[in-house]
């Protein structure tokens, strides 16, 4: 059995199905720029959904503390998933790196990472480290108690029904903007708005509501700026939620989903929380970093600040983090008391 100090440095974890195959088709091209890079690393492969969750937690159980997520928005959400379900280190001993793979790729749009394989490989071994904020959805499905956490943005009513007529399209093969355009257009035709109460902070809407998206990027359903105010670790929420809408004011905002303006629209309002409830009048489903959850009433709440992450610019951050402070934090294993004192 190889023991943690003989492990690999870095644990790669390449999802097949991201970017529609894309991580299939470029298994050998991710492996060969690895090797050629002399990082010490073993790659594995996640074979279906929520694999990557339980591969994560093995791993770190075996001694893994640092990954690296090949895949988009999806895969990481599972990774981050794994890191804070585990139970053998706290959380924020573990630092989380991108390769990204998918067809949005919305969470390194505000961490400042590029698509392009090559430079988001210089900006790992660059190693600059933050520690962001983390989401944590509490719901009901199937009368089963369940938690999710999310690394990039919320959305619940038509948001999640544009994630998940998105994912189906990615699953037929379709890939790019046009995806999220059609899903967008198409969830209109069929979405209902219903009466919906949520509770931000101090602040109660009760009313038609069209959608809630709750950001700590910026970004979602493939660049559009639906959370602009958003900060990833400043502990708090961006919540943006938009009243009834009819199909002319849904056209006329489409251009400016992607600059952030349309919340200049009168049905829509922002604010800032670090705990959001919702109850729709009827079921209502959401979605968190366009991975589905079941239909239910939501407690969104924040964790701040307890995931550490690789990043390629700070211009969107609160804090103008040191580089290469991960080495500072692959520390010796902290004792029981110190994972209580830190909230662990």
């Amino acid at each position: 059995m190889i023991t943690a100090d003989f492990l690999p440095e870095w644990l790669v974890v390449l999802n097949p199905h991201a970017g529609c195959g894309r991580g299939f088709r470029d298994k050998g091209r991710i492996s060969g720029l690895l090797d050629s890079s002399q990082l010490n690393y073993k790659l594995v492969v996640s074979e279906y959904p929520r694999h990557a969750i339980t591969l994560t937690k093995e791993f770190i159980e075996q001694g893994y503390r640092k990954i690296i997520v090949a895949g988009g928005d999806g895969t990481l959400n599972e990774i981050v998933n794994g890191i804070f379900l585990q139970e053998a280190v706290p959380p924020g001993e573990i630092i989380v790196a991108m390769l990204p793979v998918g067809t949005g790729n919305d969470w390194i749009k505000t961490f400042g990472i590029p698509a392009d394989y090559e430079k988001a490989l210089k900006i790992i071994l660059d190693g600059k480290v933050i520690k962001q904020d983390i989401g944590k959805v509490s719901f009901t499905d199937q009368n089963e108690e369940k938690v999710r956490f999310f690394a990039n943005m919320a959305g619940f009513g038509f948001d999640a029904m544009v994630a998940r007529k998105a994912n189906s399209l990615k699953e037929k093969g379709r890939s790019g903007l046009l995806v999220y355009l059609q899903s967008l257009i198409s969830s209109f035709v069929e979405y209902q708005v219903c009466k919906t109460k949520i509770t931000i902070g101090e602040n109660q809407i009760d009313d038609l509501v069209f959608s809630a998206s709750i950001g700590i990027g910026k970004f979602n359903g493939g660049g559009m700026m639906q959370a602009p105010f958003a900060v990833p670790d400043n502990g708090e929420f961006q919540v943006t939620v938009i009243k009834k809408i009819g199909i002319l004011g849904i056209l006329r905002n489409i251009g400016r989903l992607y600059t952030g303006d349309f919340i200049k629209d009168r049905r829509v309002s922002t604010f800032k929380s670090t705990r959001i409830k919702i109850i729709g009048s009827r079921q209502i489903p959401g979605e968190v970093d366009g991975e589905i959850l079941g239909n239910s009433t939501f407690i969104i709440e924040m964790v701040p600040e307890r995931l550490s992450v690789i990043y390629g610019d700070d211009k969107y951050f609160a804090t103008h983090p040191v580089s290469h402070r991960h080495k500072k934090l692959l520390k010796k294993p902290a004792t029981a008391m110190e994972r209580i004192n830190s909230g662990a």
